[in-house]
């Protein structure tokens, strides 16, 4: 116990600075900034991509649903594929949905548009189904009333209870041509979800309504299904197949949007490795360190040996010396990660009031704010990659320096 405290001791006194070692503690230093902001940064940019992913998950999920059911055959009720369905107890919710696409006019702007059809009680329920979907008070989603997104609301520079033309492709025939469709609509109210593609081009208008505009273009009525547990989605997609519904097609979440979560994760795994040779580069220089340390201390290592101390005790001290700055520098470079990662939010704030501009912008980011979640496990791995690095690199000169005893040196004195 005794030699081990001397051992850690002497570690650390090589650690301070001194006249006689300059260089040492400036590499010394720069290895543990280095190790410091790798890790720190690693915590970052891992919270933040998995914030990103959680966010748009909840937010494309909550708009659109897990599954979506389309039935090839217009003789079949949907009312009682639904009721089916919902004898499974993985089954969230179930929605009736069709959609298309318009042309909203007004003396500001004409803008393309995504529609939605949808019942009165599912669009309310989409508050349940994602923690940031709001909707606007006395809101009213009826025959002549439509839902806009809060963004394009401001865009179109109108308010609830004012009229809006929405031109649909669909066309009548008249003795001068086809003329487009063209009904005008009472704004109900707004919603927002916290994306920006959505909240600035979607509207929400009456499930009976949209069937009378949408049916002529041969768009079909599908059902939008949310389960309780992500995991189970493979299951109940057999248990759809095994309820007897005739000629239908289904598309989960991961084949609407897998091109876009797989860039994302791409991502976070080029960011991963980028990062990581930060950690690779401080280790580099814990070697140069400590190979120069060898060399400024080895009239100590000889005064060392003649005192009786082994190779191993000798290995050991440079060895842990290396080590305190990697176990240090991935200490510091967590805590700054966590603490970074817990106020994100402030800081980006913080920044944007000082250099006035806008940092994140939400149509280029699609989020409103800029979200992070720590992953423990992440964390965790971060943690042991900078430590075993920070070790390795330890190995060699504490190997070079158990080896190399000049104990001519002494004599020389």
């Amino acid at each position: 116990m005794l030699l081990n405290s001397s051992i850690f001791f002497i570690a650390l006194r090589y650690l301070k600075p001194s006249k006689n070692q300059g260089m040492v503690s400036v590499i010394s230093l720069f290895s543990f900034l280095g190790i410091t902001i790798g890790v720190g940064t690693l915590i970052v940019v891992m919270s933040v991509m998995n914030g990103f992913r959680v966010e748009l998950l909840d937010k494309i999920i909550g708009i659109n649903g897990h599954l979506s059911l389309y039935t090839n055959n217009s003789s079949v009720n949907l009312d009682s594929v639904k009721n089916k369905i919902f004898k499974n107890p993985e089954v969230d919710s179930i929605r009736k949905i069709i959609d298309g696409q318009g042309l909203i006019s007004t003396d500001k702007l004409s803008t393309g548009i995504l529609l939605k059809g949808i019942e009165r009680e599912d669009f309310i329920n989409f508050q349940n189904n994602s923690k940031n979907f709001e909707i606007s008070e006395n809101f009213n989603l009826s025959k002549d009333n439509v839902i806009l997104g809060k963004k394009l609301l401001e865009r179109v520079g109108l308010k609830q209870g004012d009229k809006i033309k929405i031109i649909f492709p669909k066309s009548s025939k008249s003795v001068f041509g086809n003329i487009p469709k063209v009904k005008s609509f009472i704004i109900g109210g707004y919603f927002d979800s916290g994306m920006y593609t959505y909240d600035n081009n979607l509207i929400f208008l009456d499930l009976n309504q949209a069937k009378k505009i949408f049916l002529q273009n041969n768009n079909k009525v599908f059902l939008e299904i949310r389960v309780t547990n992500i995991d189970k989605i493979d299951e109940l997609k057999k248990y759809i197949s095994e309820i007897g519904i005739n000629n239908y097609q289904i598309y989960d979440w991961r084949y609407s949007n897998q091109t876009f979560f797989n860039a994302i994760k791409t991502e976070k795994n080029v960011m991963f490795l980028i990062l990581t040779l930060i950690i690779l580069v401080a280790a580099f220089n814990i070697i140069s360190s400590l190979i120069i340390l060898v060399k400024n201390k080895q009239i100590d290592i000889a005064i060392l040996k003649t005192m009786g101390a082994s190779k191993k005790i000798i290995g050991s001290i440079f060895f842990l010396n290396g080590a305190l700055i990697g176990f240090f520098g991935t200490l510091f470079g967590t805590l700054f990660g966590i603490f970074f990662v817990k106020n994100i939010n402030n800081l980006k704030n913080f920044l944007e009031n000082f250099t006035n501009t806008e940092l994140f912008a939400a149509e280029i980011y699609f989020l409103s704010t800029l979200p992070a979640k720590i992953n423990h496990l992440e964390v965790f791995y971060v943690i042991v990659t900078s430590l075993v690095i920070s070790f390795l690199a330890s190995f060699y000169p504490a190997w070079k320096a158990s080896k190399n005893i000049p104990i001519d040196l002494i004599r020389k004195e």
